[in-house]
Parts: C-alpha cells; structure tokens; sequence
C-alpha cells in the first residue's frame, strides 16, 4: 500500500474486489442461502459495486477514458440495495480468510499501474519506482527470404 502512492486506496479496492469476484465465482451458493442472498443477487451486486468503488478510489483504466459506473444508472433505492447485498458477500468473504487475495495479484496491480505510467494515463509515482517510457515498437528481424533479395 506504501508503494502505490496516491492509489493505495484504488489497489486496495481493487485487489479485494477482485479477491471476492473470484471467491464468489468459486464458491457454492450454499453459504448464500444460508444468508438469504440469490446467487444472481449476488453475483451482480458485486460486479456493480466494484465498478463504482475502484472508480471512487481513482483505479486508472488502460482501455480508455473512465466511464460512469452502471450503478450510477439505477435509483438510489437500487444502489442501496446492490451496496447491502455486495458487502453481506464480502463479509461472508472475510469470515472464510479473505480467499484469493494472493501476491501474484499485488505484482500484477503494480505492474498494471506501471503500464498506466508508461501510457502516459497517470503521472509516475516516486514510490514506485523508475518506469520507463514506452518505447516504439522494435523492427521485426529481416525475413529469410529478404536474404536472397539483397545478394540478386
């Protein structure tokens, strides 16, 4: 969290949000009966929430300008309901031992937020490390047959 700077608190949403989405994809839907909670309920209320969370934090996007989470398209009863619903499935989650929350997936985070650097999507961050910039593309190596075209 030290290391991301200012986007301690995006990564942060970002990894547990994503550690959840796996759990959930994973789990049996016993635990969310016994909550009250449908499956589809579930699985949607998470997916909106995470959006608008990782948005709020300021998790930057490599695959364009930032959009206005879905959520926001619903009525405030709607968007209440989906933010109950995905945190009583995090806090079924965290009372399993916060599942798929692994350092592959830190690395994976500071390597995404070091992309949006050389991207030039968010400004480097001391704390991160150098990053260089992206580099053009490297020519391809000649052909084999490119060869024979130039000793003709």
């Amino acid at each position: 969290m030290q290391r991301a700077g200012p986007y301690a608190d995006a990564v942060k949403a970002h990894l547990e949000w994503s550690a959840v989405s796996l759990w959930l994809m994973k789990t049996d839907s016993e635990q969310l009966e016994a909550a009250s909670l449908p499956v589809r309920v579930a699985h949607l209320s998470v997916i909106l929430t995470r959006e608008a969370e990782e948005h709020a934090a300021g998790w930057p996007r490599l695959s364009g300008p930032a959009v206005t989470p879905a959520i926001y398209g619903y009525s405030p009863d709607s968007q209440c309901e989906a933010r109950r619903s995905a945190a009583q499935v995090r806090s079924i989650w965290e009372t399993n031992g916060r599942p798929y929350l692994r350092p592959s997936d830190c690395k994976f985070a500071f390597q995404y937020l070091a992309a949006c650097i050389r991207n030039g999507i968010i400004p480097p961050i001391p704390t991160l490390g150098d990053v260089e910039p992206s580099s053009p593309a490297k020519p391809a190596p000649p052909h084999i047959l490119n060869m024979f075209k130039d000793n003709q």
